[in-house]
């Protein structure tokens, strides 16, 4: 059986130029393979590269993801019969940090803050499409780049799932992280808007099944486009698009209990663990794969949540839940939506509730941490975490009815 292939929406070409001395990089053993064969190095801007000197390297052909990131499509791997295509983040951002404009090389010389390098730089306003910056963004990360902190708990999120899953919560594993060369960080800690960053650069090469996210940073969005998503996914049938809606409804509730999935209780501290999310959010930090799966891609917010209490357990459980839930149920009601629409099914919106309720049921019947509870004409879902189940068990509300 041939894999499920990735998808990704065209976008924008970003030239790149591909360096492999003087890097620091730290590795997912689980995607050495991946990394050997053609992957390993960095990723640079091509006017980054001009101003570092020029160091040895090759012209890559990428395709802009969001702001700082680029799929590399000819580089691709196959997990479990899903097929994934590279993806850099942390390759320059495009944008202006403080107007919505796109960088050019009037803007650098503007934000440059040395004569000399600011000399080197042409006196058009020719395009930038890729820049990486000095300007200190989002606490301490160099805005089109990434810090040491987040690189590395994205690797460590990598290394706690196996392969491209935890538990049933699916991931875009991170293959390797990558410690720009000093002289790139020198130049590009030049040029900075208002606040200088002054740590090392780094990026984080990871695999993607598509680019397609649920509502944001994306060309094309599950809830903005999703007629176009169907199309894209080549969903023509009530049993493709249910199917697709099945694996979309599993893979949210895994994601939205992932702290009940990962919940262990440390003996020698006395406190319970599990993994949560911290300044992330499923509608722009998630995409979509071509079968549905929901696939979790900026591991930097997956993180610890220390709790010594069964009730501050329960507690973040439920906070956990309906702080993201709304996102995954939002990109629910737009499939069913569009289903009924290009389908040509005339019912009414109960009818197409109850489709999803019955999708959801089928969706989880062999998930070993959730069992759907039907109330009425609405449901909840009964979670029995991995520790502790007797104690720890929580009742949520997927829909009221």
């Amino acid at each position: 059986m041939s894999a499920l292939p990735a998808v990704w929406v065209p976008n924008e070409p970003l030239d790149l130029v591909h360096v492999g001395d003087d890097l620091v990089t730290v590795g997912n053993p689980a995607f050495r393979q991946v990394w050997e064969e053609g992957l390993a190095g960095a990723y640079l801007p091509r006017i980054v590269w001009e101003l570092a000197g020029r160091p040895a390297g090759s012209n890559v052909a990428g395709i802009r993801d969001d702001n700082r990131s680029a799929i590399l499509p000819e580089c691709r791997t196959v997990i479990d019969g899903r097929e994934y295509v590279a993806n850099v983040k942390g390759c320059g951002a495009r944008y202006d940090a403080f107007q919505p404009r796109r960088l050019s090389v009037g803007i650098l010389r503007e934000i440059c803050h040395d004569p000399a390098v600011r000399e080197r730089l042409q006196s058009s306003e020719g395009d930038v499409p890729s820049f990486l910056t000095g300007e200190r963004w989002w606490g301490d990360a160099p805005y089109g780049g990434q810090a040491t902190d987040n690189a590395l708990i994205s690797l460590l999120a990598s290394l706690r799932a196996d392969r491209d899953q935890i538990a049933g919560f699916y991931i875009c594993p991170v293959v390797a992280v990558v410690q720009l060369p000093p002289r790139v960080a020198d130049v590009a800690s030049r040029f900075f808007w208002m606040r200088r960053y002054d740590g090392p650069y780094w990026q984080e090469v990871r695999l993607m099944p598509s680019n397609v996210r649920l509502y944001f940073h994306s060309p094309v969005t599950l809830g903005v486009d999703p007629a176009r998503v169907l199309s894209l996914f080549r969903l023509d049938s009530l049993e493709a698009c249910g199917t697709f809606l099945e694996n979309l409804l599993r893979s949210a509730v895994a994601a939205t209990t992932l702290l009940a999935r990962t919940l262990r209780f440390d003996t020698e501290r006395r406190r319970y663990s599990g993994l949560d999310f911290f300044e992330v959010y499923l509608d722009k930090d998630s995409v979509v794969a071509a079968d549905g799966t929901l696939q979790f891609a900026d591991l930097e917010g997956v993180e610890a949540f220390y709790g010594e209490s069964v009730d501050a357990v329960k507690e973040r459980m439920h906070s956990q839940f309906y702080q993201n839930v709304y996102e995954a149920s939002y990109a629910v009601e737009m499939v069913a939506r569009e289903v009924w629409r290009t389908l040509g099914i005339a019912a009414s919106a109960a009818e197409r509730e109850a489709w999803v309720l019955e999708r959801l049921e089928h969706a989880l019947r062999s998930d070993p941490y959730v069992r759907p509870v039907r109330r009425g004409d609405g449901m909840d879902l009964h979670v029995e975490p991995a520790v502790d189940p007797e104690r720890t068990a929580v009742d949520l509300t997927w829909a009221t009815g």
